[in-house]
């Protein structure tokens, strides 16, 4: 440090001891200061400052939350707060008639019975002659009586391939294999049915009666030199009888 000429550099610096009281008394003021309304002021200061923060990161935190709720479809609570999301209830869907159904109207089941197409009147041997059988009664009756009105099927011929006579119906010979059903015999009777017809023994022939009854016949044997023919019969039910 450069001095004033003619001036002791000691007088203006002074001793250390007055150098330790000039430190003392700042020290003092600067802590008076602080102790006082210095501090108080510094401290007043930092605390706003973190409640401003404080603020802004609550409102940041809550504004996020309510972004986030908005989006997933959870209402926020009047005024801003988060409340607890409240769950919609899905509205009822009206039930539509599947394709093909009717509406209002319902269709009573069938309760009806529909009996065997092949019900069966009476089966079991018979014999007969020229004088014939009544394969409308049950069990079928042979007809003594002359004169005969009631005959279903007689043999007028004694030669043994002499046919057999349909006489209130139609007769027909079964061709094939098997044991035809009811329809089979009718639609057989009806395609190829004639009045006179010769059924050899061991195959099956078809009737039909005067009271729409379907006759199946086996021929099991013709006696020799008369009109006398043994079968197996097997009567079927006409179309009345199996609907009542």
């Amino acid at each position: 440090m450069v001095m004033p000429e003619g001036t002791n550099g000691n007088e203006h610096v002074g001793s250390g001891d007055e150098r330790r009281t000039v430190r003392q008394r700042l020290s003092h003021h600067y802590h008076h200061k602080l102790d006082g309304g210095g501090r108080g002021a510094v401290v007043g200061a930092v605390i706003g400052l973190f409640g401003v923060l404080l603020t802004a990161v609550v409102t940041a935190v809550v504004t996020l939350h309510d972004a986030g709720d908005r989006r997933d479809g959870s209402p926020a609570t009047p005024g801003g707060g988060v409340g607890s999301p409240t769950e919609a209830l899905p509205a009822p869907t009206p039930s539509s008639p599947s394709a093909g159904s009717s509406v209002g109207t319902s269709t009573p089941s069938a309760t009806s019975t529909v009996p065997p197409a092949d019900q069966v009147r009476w089966s079991g041997p018979v014999r007969f002659d020229d004088d014939g059988i009544d394969l409308d009664a049950t069990p079928p009756t042979v007809q003594m009586d002359w004169p005969v009105f009631n005959s279903d099927l007689t043999r007028t011929s004694a030669a043994g391939d002499g046919p057999l006579v349909a006489q209130q119906g139609y007769l027909a010979r079964w061709p094939g294999p098997g044991t035809p059903t009811r329809q089979q015999c009718a639609d057989l009777i009806s395609s190829q049915g004639d009045e006179r017809v010769h059924i050899p023994v061991g195959r099956i022939g078809c009737l039909s009666t005067s009271k729409d009854h379907i006759v199946m016949l086996t021929v099991t044997r013709f006696k020799d030199d008369t009109f006398q023919v043994s079968a197996h019969v097997t009567v079927r039910a006409s179309p009345d009888e199996t609907e009542s």
